[in-house]
């Protein structure tokens, strides 16, 4: 399976500094109490980075490890660990080990916390700029001014950039969460802000009884499908696939309506991948004979990963194909397969280069600790690099489109979308960047708007 990076999560740049001690955001980061049993803990700790010093020589695509000492890496850190005091500290030196190998999909499955923090807003790197896509109106981002299009200059003393995202989101979200976010905005009208933001907090009680009614409040107006499909013309449809992380079915309901038509463009904007065979799948509806889709070279072999062909179901028309940042995983892999063979152009912005198949383990020492029946701790390990038909990889690279087009901020802000609007004229449909926002594939519908605007092909231009 190839793991999937959530698109929801605020993308954030941090230092990563040695031995794991990632610098804190703001002095107003809220620690952990001491643990009730130092020694207990240290010994978890100790025994964690035992096992994953294992599953690394076990599995670990990379027997070399890109060049780390892994014994002494972990030797260091195990003497880091037993002069430390709080867990939040120890879950730092065992996350810095596996943030060392500079590998998406390799890191540490941390336990739940106790406390959920919840910052108003999202945001995504659009070329090499950090803009605000979304904004909660019950969160103080709101209540402080905080916009769709707003370029974000800082985030306490640093600047975002495209390198680290994934690392960003699990250090904000996972290890190191914090109260207070300084932030330095940009206006789409080029007037700078500095604001302090209060995140939202939430036990673990109140996280589940607020998920329970949002999922309440949306069942009679979402649909559950995983896509959403819109006619732009009588010759050309638009499909937007949210996640790889599907059933057969769900990509058979999208080729139906697909079929239906000469040309399509296939949206994986904001797309952070899924299952491997779901890849293939889609895939395999777009050739007429078996195309290599990579190389998946473990440390033991290489397996080659062929489509298959379907023929009934075959798509012979034409494709466009569009990606942004969050485009990770299968996404970019549909992407650049369909690239390379000539059988689609691909638009937007440079996809996120984390492809690796991976495998997520636990850490059986703790299993008891952390009541792992349910509750799993462990670590993602990469099990394979992926090498595409022409040689190359896609790893901390991406997928490069035919043709980079990226939406600005005063397009977040009014909610247009150029870039779809660009594809359906491309295809020789004309659509216009204000039209296509209302289909809302670029982003999504707020909370607050009606239901005027169907997803459904029924819908005419």
């Amino acid at each position: 399976m190839i793991t999937v990076i959530p698109k929801s999560f605020l993308i954030l740049t941090l230092c990563l500094l040695t031995f794991g001690l990632i610098e804190p955001l703001s002095a107003q980061t809220e620690k952990p109490k001491l643990d009730a049993d130092a020694k207990t803990a240290r010994e978890y700790s100790l025994n964690m980075l035992s096992e994953m010093e294992e599953i690394l020589n076990l599995h670990y695509y990379d027997p070399k490890m890109h060049g780390i000492d892994l014994k002494k890496r972990i030797e260091e850190a195990k003497a880091r660990v037993k002069s430390l005091q709080y867990n939040w500290q120890m879950y730092r030196v065992l996350a810095q080990v596996l943030l060392d190998l500079d590998d998406s999909h390799t890191y540490l499955m941390l336990p739940p916390r106790s406390d959920h923090f919840e910052y108003g807003f999202g945001v995504q790197m659009i070329g090499s700029k950090c803009f605000v896509t979304s904004v909660k109106k019950d969160s103080d981002a709101f209540k402080q001014g905080v916009a769709a299009g707003d370029e974000i200059l800082a985030i306490g003393r640093f600047t975002p950039n495209r390198n680290d995202l994934w690392k960003m989101m699990y250090v904000l979200y996972k290890l190191d969460p914090t109260k207070i976010l300084d932030l330095k905005l940009r206006k789409p009208d080029k007037t700078e802000l500095a604001l302090r933001v209060t995140a939202k907090t939430m036990t673990d009680k109140e996280y589940l009884a607020e998920w329970k009614a949002k999922r309440e409040a949306r069942k009679n107006k979402e649909t559950n499908e995983p896509f959403k499909c819109q006619e732009i013309s009588p010759e050309l449809i638009a499909c937007k696939l949210e996640s790889f992380v599907v059933e057969r079915n769900d990509i058979d309901k999208l080729m139906t309506q697909a079929l239906k038509y000469p040309k399509l463009i296939l949206d994986l904007r904001g797309n952070g991948g899924g299952y491997v065979a779901i890849e293939q799948y889609v895939l395999s509806h777009f050739f007429d004979k078996e195309v290599k889709i990579a190389d998946l070279v473990t440390r033991k072999k290489t397996e080659v990963r062929m489509t298959k062909v379907i023929p009934a179901r075959r798509y012979k028309g034409e494709v466009s194909v569009l990606v942004d940042s969050n485009s990770a995983s299968a996404a970019e892999m549909t992407a650049k397969v369909l690239q390379l063979e000539n059988r689609a152009k691909v638009y937007g912005d440079n996809s996120s280069g984390s492809v690796m198949t991976s495998i997520g383990l636990p850490f059986e020492s703790v299993m008891n600790a952390y009541e792992a029946a349910v509750i799993r701790v462990g670590m993602s390990v990469t099990v394979a690099d992926v090498i595409m038909s022409d040689g190359s990889r896609l790893e901390h690279v991406g997928v490069t489109p035919d043709m980079v087009l990226q939406p600005s901020g005063k397009a977040l802000f009014e909610k247009t979308d150029p870039l779809l609007a660009f594809a359906a004229k491309r295809m020789g449909s004309e659509l216009t960047p204000e039209k296509a926002g209302t289909f809302h594939f670029l982003l999504p519908k707020d909370e607050d708007e009606g239901d005027s605007e169907s997803s459904s092909a029924d819908n005419k231009k």
